[in-house]
């Protein structure tokens, strides 16, 4: 019995120095975060930090998953019936999330430029409740039993991330993002032209 309540304190102790860490990598981004300045915000030594997460990599891989999952309930607990809506909301929260935290996001590209392609490749799959969401509503749109509904989900994924480096590069107007991404995606580039 002790040993079930301690991995649990050890479980839930994680989570809150993933929680705690969230600001901490919000604010310096992956490459300036260093492991004793974040031991110093918990209040912690920096061996329990290294001990709980082996490496900086491992702590900020653990924050990621923390935010996809703050994203996904977010997301499903607003989805209504309309899959075009709830791809709409989806664009809304990661554009959102993306300005709001372009920040960080550019200065850990700028540690691995492959960092979010390492992170889908991981074995956790982090991404997956994201691409079931997008697959559910595309399955709804576009109803043909020859589509893989996963693979369009991950494309028109990259297609949003592709507008979140394009305005990166070059800030453009935003207002209609998230009409323009659905619209490309379904209808083509023509779709842009009107």
């Amino acid at each position: 019995m002790p040993n079930k309540i301690s991995k649990k304190a050890t479980k839930l102790k994680r989570k809150l120095y993933i929680k705690t860490s969230a600001k901490y990598f919000e604010d310096v981004g992956y490459e300036n975060a260093k492991m004793s300045d974040l031991a110093k915000d918990l209040k912690i030594s920096v061996g329990t930090l290294y001990k709980m997460f082996e490496n900086k990599e491992n702590l900020y891989f653990e924050y990621i998953l923390y935010q996809i999952e703050i994203f996904v309930k977010k997301l499903t607990s607003k989805q209504i019936t309309d899959p075009i809506e709830n791809l709409k909301l989806y664009l809304k929260y990661k554009y959102k999330y993306f300005i709001a935290n372009q920040k960080s996001i550019e200065l850990s590209l700028a540690h691995d430029s492959f960092f979010f392609h390492k992170l889908n490749m991981h074995k956790k799959h982090p991404m997956d409740a994201i691409f079931d969401f997008i697959a559910k509503q595309l399955e709804q749109i576009v109803q043909d039993d020859k589509l893989d509904y996963k693979h369009l989900a991950i494309l028109f994924k990259k297609l949003s991330d592709g507008y979140a480096e394009s305005h990166k590069m070059k800030n453009f107007d935003t207002t209609k993002v998230i009409d323009d991404t659905i619209d490309l995606f379904l209808n083509g580039v023509s779709s842009l032209k009107k």
